[in-house]
């Protein structure tokens, strides 16, 4: 009995491998339909990039999933427009990239304390 056990065990999947999951699934994980999930491909081609099997099927990992519920958080709820959007979406790449790249505290004060005071300045 403990010998059939061990057979109908499912192999595990390797920890490197992501979760891929269908247009279906993304729909059904994030209740934005496929077919707007299908134009945001096109008007966010720089930011979205599914991946795609051989049949040429989308392919969606994590973090397509979250760059969708971004770009569907800022365009339903805060009331973005598309080009809106997609600044705001390249403003806060640039931001994540700066942090990654900051790994002096005082170095990301400086940067933090010029960025305020220009943007202080502009508006006066």
């Amino acid at each position: 009995m403990k010998h059939e056990e061990i057979l109908t065990v499912p192999r595990a999947r390797s920890p490197k491998a992501p979760k891929l999951y269908s247009i279906g699934q993304v729909h059904a994980i994030t209740g934005i339909p496929k077919p707007t999930i299908r134009y945001w491909e096109k008007e966010f081609e720089s930011y979205l990039e599914p991946l795609r099997t051989t049949g040429n099927q989308r392919r969606y990992d994590d973090k397509s999933i979250a760059d969708l519920e971004k770009i569907n958080y800022l365009v339903k709820v805060q009331g973005y427009t598309l080009d809106g959007a997609k600044r705001k979406l390249e403003l806060l790449r640039k931001v994540d990239v700066e942090r990654q790249h900051s790994n002096d505290p005082m170095a990301e004060l400086a940067r933090a304390m010029s960025d305020y005071l220009l943007k202080k300045l502009s508006r006066d």
